[in-house]
């Protein structure tokens, strides 16, 4: 079977590999359908070890979010011919065929196609995070950094009510500011943005940090905040942050994190989400390559561009154009396999 894996910094090979065992029970063995690129696999694409998951270079690696159809099953509830969506676990999601634990993945909803099914995990990950806040109906909040993930939060924050919605990136994103909810942008950095906000003393109650990788967008965050207010950590931090504790302190702050569990739970409730927002996967899918194009897919998610939003790896038969694609280095790939 085919698997890809990390060869060197920015390097995927494809590779032929032995097919996996039958599952375990609790087990499913899997063939892949698509795969969307999420910002936390690409350190592993640039050749980086997280200590906490140190899967760089396996193979399949790296990639875990994931639409698959059911080959084998030893978990009740999950049958062959079935889709699902959900994680891969240890991001082993880049191969065509790949043993998975049932907990991870439900049923795709049969009316909700691939562009539908590629927001459902990032979006799971998004609902569970802003449980951990509570309610922000009539709350001004905040996203730093409008990525995928970022755009996910803003348009969830916008739907449960929040009063207002700032969304803070390097990258232009008014041209579908009002696709997510976002009330008001601002193009340039974190420091720059809560420069701006101390001035004119106008703070959010609940802050989103959707970078991650640098401690100074949590820090920058604290400083924008209001007192009394929310943080959430969702952007995978370094090992070591320095906070302005006596600021977060004084300001009486409350600091959630994003990591899911409950994997069934928040994947049914954001299928929930996304059937109730039909046009949301067709906005949020802006990039299609094939299996056999996987190193141009990696290497486009790994350049931010205004336009540029979800790229997804498929597998398939027909042709289809990239969509929505503004740098053209990245659209001479332009067409890619689909179902």
């Amino acid at each position: 079977m085919w698997a890809y894996r990390v060869q060197s910094p920015d390097v995927l090979i494809r590779c032929d590999v032995v097919a996996p065992p039958d599952p375990a029970d609790g087990e499913v063995l899997l063939r892949f359908r698509q795969g969307g690129i999420c910002g936390s696999d690409l350190p592993k694409f640039h050749g980086l070890t997280d200590p906490d998951a140190p899967y760089t270079g396996e193979v399949g690696v790296p990639m875990h979010e994931i639409v698959a159809d059911v080959i084998t099953s030893a978990a009740p509830g999950l049958e062959p011919g079935m889709r699902v969506v959900g994680t891969a676990l240890r991001a082993h999601g880049l191969a065509e065929l790949f043993l998975n634990p049932a907990s991870q993945l439900v049923p795709l909803a049969a009316d909700l196609d691939l562009d539908a099914a590629a927001v459902i995990q990032p979006l799971a990950t998004v609902l569970n995070a802003i449980e951990r806040i509570g309610s922000v109906a009539g709350l001004d909040a905040a996203v730093i950094g409008l990525g995928p993930l970022g755009l996910l939060f803003t348009h969830v924050l916008a739907s449960r009510g929040a009063r207002s919605v700032t969304g803070v990136d390097l990258v232009d994103r008014r041209d579908i500011a009002s696709s997510f909810g976002l009330t008001e942008t601002f193009t340039g950095s974190s420091r720059e943005w809560a420069a701006s906000v101390e001035a004119s003393g106008r703070r959010p109650q609940v802050c989103i940090e959707a970078v991650g990788k640098k401690q100074e967008t949590l820090v920058d965050a604290v400083l924008a905040l209001d007192v009394g207010g929310s943080l959430c950590c969702f952007g995978l931090p370094g090992e070591d942050c320095l906070l302005p504790m006596r600021r977060l302190f004084r300001k009486d702050i409350t600091i959630s994190t994003g990591v899911t569990r409950d994997w069934q739970r928040f994947l049914n409730a954001s299928q929930h989400h996304v059937r109730a927002n039909p046009q949301l996967g067709s906005i949020y899918v802006t990039s299609v390559f094939g299996v056999d194009d996987a190193q141009q897919a990696f290497r486009t998610a790994a350049r931010p561009a205004a336009g540029r939003l979800k790229v997804v790896i498929r597998t398939g038969r027909s042709r289809l154009r990239i969509v929505r694609e503004t740098q053209p280095e990245a659209a001479e790939s332009a067409t890619v396999s689909d179902a």
